[in-house]
């Protein structure tokens, strides 16, 4: 019965993976339902903070601007410069871009647990 609904939930996240937002919930309504839904809400949220801090340090590392402004700054002629000048990172640094699909995956199946249903997505 637990494989049936792994595997059925599995299938809902592999159909929903191209929508851009989370689907429409109809949410419980019992105090129990409830308490369920926002433990699985207090979780994400502390998975996108993690997520972003996370990309922000990613960041952080990927500019070096400060170092190649102190090489530049120390250089002698200008053949150094131009050397470092060609050591800054110009390009996009992927790692730095925050990721939430994860998280409110994992909020979705958490709240599907929890006994919310999906509306029809049409």
């Amino acid at each position: 019965m637990m494989r049936t609904i792994r595997i059925g939930l599995a299938l809902v996240l592999m159909a929903l993976a191209g929508c851009a937002s989370e689907p429409r919930l109809l949410m419980p309504t019992s105090p129990e339902g409830m308490a369920c839904v926002a433990a699985c809400d207090a979780v994400r949220s502390r998975c996108i903070t993690s997520e972003n801090f996370r990309a922000q340090g990613a960041a952080s590392g990927c500019d070096n601007s400060h170092e190649v402004q102190t090489c530049v700054d120390r250089a002698v002629d200008d053949r150094t410069m131009l050397a470092c000048q060609a050591k800054q990172n110009t390009g996009f640094c992927p790692d730095s871009v925050a990721d939430h699909t994860p998280c409110n995956e994992e909020r979705l199946m958490c709240a599907l647990r929890c006994g919310a249903r999906m509306l029809d997505t049409e």
